[in-house]
């Protein structure tokens, strides 16, 4: 209200101005006083009416201006986010360029000298460009909030045997033993986004635990999954941190592919699908991953 009638001051003036001008000549020329009454009357009235309207106007400019200035704010937040999602997008991709790279380097030279392995080392390559692939694809869906999410039942034995036959490559390649007996317990979950999980942390074991042992063990009465290395750990400083995006850690510095994206995916299908992840590991001795499925019985 301040603001408004500092805005009609020089108005509320030129009224009063003009209305002691008339009343004075008015009363110069001894005019009735009934007249002088009803003209003052005649003058506040029309005033209230103008100021009142004028009023009106002014605070629906207000309110036009002030959403005016929200919608520049928002606009603004989004060209913000806009920009940080594209250079986010732009500095992942171009890791994952650099990834490529190594793979293909390296499919070129086996077909250059090919010999009785090369077939092996070949499937090995390309499994890894398809890896690299999947979670480029994997990384930007789950980047949309609005991705959707099927939760349905589904047994762990069909969320595990088509990685492990995926990945028999890499086993023997990386000359690991893998121990796991099938389980057919019920679990409730996204089977393609829980898979995507399962995939990343069994990719990790296999990096970090070549010829050694992975266990993929399932503890039907704590709904929980689990996956144990006899690698080479993590380091209790980076434990906190595994999870992040971008980090890598001492064992991803060791690494040269370690792209810091895999675990963050994990984390971020964890949230989506309701399943609670959790790690423990001692360096040099091995790393284990539990994954808490929701209770089917409290559902």
């Amino acid at each position: 209200m301040m603001n408004f009638i500092k805005s009609k001051m020089s108005e509320f003036l030129i009224v009063i101005m003009l209305s002691s001008i008339f009343i004075s000549i008015m009363m110069l020329y001894n005019l009735p006083t009934e007249g002088i009454t009803l003209s003052i009357a005649i003058v506040i009235f029309l005033g209230i009416i103008y100021f009142g309207y004028s009023s009106i106007i002014y605070k629906r400019e207000c309110s036009v201006y002030e959403e005016n200035e929200r919608l520049i704010d928002d606009i603004q937040i989004l060209r913000n986010e806009k920009i940080a999602y594209q250079s986010e997008v732009e500095s992942y991709f171009l890791m994952w360029v650099h990834q490529m790279k190594t793979p293909i380097t390296a499919s070129k030279l086996l077909l250059e000298s090919p010999d009785e392995e090369t077939n092996s080392r070949m499937r090995h390559e390309i499994l890894q460009i398809d890896n690299y692939t999947n979670l480029a694809l994997s990384y930007l869906k789950l980047m949309n909030e609005k991705t959707d999410m099927v939760i349905m039942e589904t047994t762990i034995d069909d969320l595990i045997t088509p990685l492990i036959k995926r990945y028999s490559i890499q086993f023997i390649h990386n000359n690991t033993k893998l121990n796991y007996e099938r389980v057919h317990h019920l679990v409730l979950t996204d089977a393609k986004w829980a898979s995507v999980m399962i995939e990343q942390i069994l990719n990790n074991a296999l990096k970090y635990a070549r010829g050694r042992q992975i266990w993929i063990v399932y503890d039907e009465k704590n709904e929980v999954l689990s996956i144990k290395d006899d690698g080479i750990g993590i380091n209790a400083s980076d434990l906190p941190k595994i999870f992040d995006k971008g980090f890598s850690g001492y064992n991803g510095r060791l690494n040269e592919k370690s792209s810091g994206i895999g675990l963050y995916i994990v984390k971020t299908i964890a949230r989506r699908i309701n399943v609670q992840i959790s790690v423990e590991s001692v360096l040099n001795e091995g790393t284990t991953f539990h994954m808490k499925f929701p209770n089917l019985t409290k559902l």
